[in-house]
């Protein structure tokens, strides 16, 4: 296990460069937010309770809360630091932090559903949402010191894992965001591969998004590795 543990940390490590050199792929997922209103209108159609969750995640939810199977499980632990960019009274910590919490997604990979079981709605404390690539995920967060915890519930495929975002006016004169995963559980190499990956592009996207929203200068939001 530790073998395959420091092949999966060195494959991530290659894929560093893509981060900085390449758009985020997971922007096209947060631009799904600009239609839901009208994709609302059909998820009140076809889910008039507003159930969270996915049919296509539930063997998964099923296999998790009952067979109780360990399957690669083993800790893992990831940091990496996001650069916003330089900050100013538009563009800090503070309204990072708030701009983050207006869409669900923006938060939680693949997530559809806010806390409130909103599709595509906002982030809530100590809601329960549906990440599309594991299940669910309970999301608590702390206005007053910009964090925010993601923690993968009995069911999920990666359960026992979590996520914490922080925003950070540093005193070099950037804002940053950093992005901290860890904890034991099933596939824990997958997770570390996968999550290495999708948590720097989601946090990148989001940035973007950001600037993109507010309409100011585009910036290059390079991925320093603190620890993987």
């Amino acid at each position: 296990m530790g073998f395959l543990k420091e092949r999966v940390k060195l494959v991530t490590r290659a894929l560093r460069p893509r981060w900085d050199n390449s758009e985020p792929i997971y922007r096209h997922f947060i631009r799904f937010a600009q239609y839901a209103p009208q994709l609302r209108i059909v998820d009140h159609i076809l889910s008039p309770t507003g159930r969270v969750g996915s049919p296509f995640m539930e063997p998964f939810r099923i296999i998790g809360r009952y067979l109780q199977w360990k399957i690669c499980y083993d800790g893992h632990d990831f940091t990496f630091k996001i650069l916003a960019g330089p900050t100013t009274p538009q563009h800090n910590a503070r309204s990072f932090f708030e701009f983050s919490k207006n869409n669900i997604g923006q938060t939680v990979p693949g997530a559809m559903r806010g806390g409130d079981g909103e599709l595509m709605g906002r982030r809530t404390n100590g809601g329960l949402t549906t990440a599309m690539f594991g299940g669910q995920v309970r999301t608590t967060h702390d206005d007053e010191k910009m964090t925010m915890l993601n923690y993968a519930e009995p069911g999920h495929v990666f359960s026992g894992g979590h996520l914490g975002l922080q925003f950070i006016d540093e005193t070099d004169g950037n804002t940053y965001l950093i992005m901290a995963g860890g904890g034991s559980n099933n596939f824990s190499s997958i997770n570390q591969l996968f999550g290495s990956w999708v948590f720097p592009n989601m946090g990148r996207a989001t940035l973007e998004a950001y600037t993109r929203y507010y309409n100011l200068p585009r910036r290059k939001h390079t991925v320093e590795e603190i620890s993987n």
